[in-house]
């Protein structure tokens, strides 16, 4: 894949709205959290996730899903572009267990074989990239012949725009493409990439800020995990929607 040309679409480039000190309601210092997401993912697809030998997690940010996919695969790979973010991972995780990479997708993709028994995770990247930038993504995932799981924020939530609205550390216009991720969109995506839509389901049917402040109480872990039951009547409220892919078989 030859990148040298495409400066300006790079996928994920550090820039001001990653920078240093932003975004700190995506910091999270245990895994209670990520814990909690992992275990509405293994109830709400039928996959065997034990089964993947590495997990490589893409734009893992400052950490807030890290924890989890740590504590349940041998091997953990933390790709993310900012500088200033992979400063807060390596303080978060033992660089001996974890491999933390400061690096774009292309470059990652374009410097590495994927190897067997992998799977990508992906939470909260792909309404930050284009709609090239995603084809590109789906492309090397084809090529790398990996599964991946996407979570993104349910677009149909409409507590989502308040909290866009209101929250400091975010800007409508760099986040704004979630509004057009719908299931409908991604899986024709997908499918024009090579990739298959395997699984699909909302998940945490509380806010996230409110789930987060719930789980600080052990007692009411496993009583969240019934409420979110509740995604079946209401749907729409699920903060976010999931996505499980693999790389559809070539034809013989």
């Amino acid at each position: 894949m030859n990148t040298a040309t495409q400066g300006p679409v790079r996928l994920m480039e550090n820039n001001s709205y990653f920078a240093h000190d932003t975004h700190k309601y995506m910091y999270c210092t245990d895994g209670v959290f990520s814990d909690f997401i992992f275990s509405l993912i293994t109830e709400t697809i039928p996959v065997d996730l034990k089964n993947y030998q590495h997990a490589f997690e893409m734009g893992a940010g400052m950490g807030r899903f890290s924890f989890a996919l740590v504590s349940h695969f041998p091997k953990v790979s933390l790709i993310e572009p900012s500088a200033s973010y992979t400063a807060v991972l390596k303080k978060l995780f033992d660089q001996e267990q974890v491999a933390i990479v400061t690096s774009t997708l292309e470059d990652f993709f374009e410097k590495n074989t994927i190897p067997a028994q992998s799977i990508f995770f992906n939470f909260h990247l792909l309404h930050h990239l284009t709609f090239e930038q995603r084809r590109e993504y789906f492309t090397c995932l084809r090529k790398a012949n990996a599964p991946a799981l996407f979570i993104e924020p349910n677009p149909w939530n409409p507590l989502i725009v308040l909290q866009l609205m209101l929250h400091p550390d975010m800007r409508m216009q760099d986040e704004w493409q979630y509004l057009w991720l719908t299931k409908k969109r991604l899986a024709m995506e997908f499918n024009a990439c090579g990739l298959e839509l395997a699984e699909y389901g909302k998940l945490c049917f509380l806010p996230p800020p409110i789930t987060k402040l719930v789980l600080k109480q052990p007692l009411f872990r496993k009583p969240l995990l019934f409420v979110d039951k509740t995604k079946h009547l209401l749907p729409f409220l699920s903060s976010y929607h999931m996505f499980y892919v693999h790389p559809r078989p070539r034809a013989v």
